[in-house]
């Protein structure tokens, strides 16, 4: 079998001539988040904004190799200071996606912040200033195809999409993986919704630099609930979609009906 850092490069070394010839092409630089080289085998979550914040047509990149890309963003590292707090840079879109996540505002080597159990990274890695809204077409199809690839070789056990129309954008763009893309609402006034992405439980929630939904508790509660409903206790059985959904709506008719403030 071959290792994942083997696979990991070998897709690298597909996509990163073709970012080359689009960044030249439409002028505008790209990267990754966390570094992709050094994944483990066994991913828990892959955590997936839409792109990296920047300024399109302000400046190419061209790298020379597979391996330069693969190391990620060059401020990755610095994420977060000495003192395990998050970087003042870094506070806007880290504190937010932590507290989604069910963490505090430190760094969590044991989990969320261990590059080898996590994966952070985007639906494409080409920069814009307003996410899908002012990113060229091409950029986003190319972005998201290499994406799905990378699910595919990666096989995280839960994938959180940051941006509310991340699964529509996959789908749209997605081209022969569409079919293993599925997702619903679960409530019919908010618009967090649910989904499988090659059959891997996948929630799709607000950017946690845009507004945020009923409180700064809900998302994060949201996850965990639709987590809880995705367990069978069965190995290799998973509940239809619609089955997971209607779950989570029978546990919040639950706590309304029996918990009394």
């Amino acid at each position: 079998m071959v290792a994942m850092n083997d696979r990991i490069k070998s897709w690298a070394e597909k996509y990163v001539p073709k970012f080359n010839e689009l960044s030249k092409k439409y002028h505008t630089a790209y990267y990754t988040q966390s570094p992709l080289n050094v994944i483990g085998e066994d991913v828990e979550t892959m955590i997936i904004g839409i792109n990296p914040k920047g300024c399109p047509g302000g400046g190419e990149t061209v790298l020379g190799s597979a391996d330069d890309y693969l190391k990620g963003n060059s401020t990755w590292e610095k994420r977060f200071l000495d003192d395990g707090t998050i970087n003042p840079d870094w506070r806007k879109f880290l504190s937010g996606a932590h507290t989604f996540l069910g963490y505090d505002h430190f760094y969590h080597s044991e989990s969320i912040d261990n590059d080898q159990r996590t994966v952070w990274t985007n639906l494409t890695p080409f920069v814009s200033k307003k996410g899908n809204n002012d990113s060229p077409k091409e950029l986003m199809i190319e972005g998201v195809k290499s994406i799905l690839e990378l699910i595919d070789i990666i096989k995280p056990k839960y994938i959180v999409l940051l941006g509310i129309k991340a699964f529509e954008q996959l789908k749209s763009n997605g081209g022969e993986s569409d079919s293993f893309i599925e997702y619903t609402h679960v409530f019919s006034n908010r618009n967090a919704q649910i989904g499988r992405i090659f059959n891997i439980p996948t929630v799709c929630v607000a950017h946690p630099s845009g507004q945020w939904e009923v409180s700064n508790k809900f998302i994060s509660v949201f996850i965990f609930l639709h987590r809880m409903s995705e367990i069978t206790n069965k190995r290799n059985k998973m509940f239809s979609l619609s089955v997971v959904a209607d779950n989570m709506r029978k546990e919040m008719r639950l706590w309304q009906e029996r918990v009394i403030i």
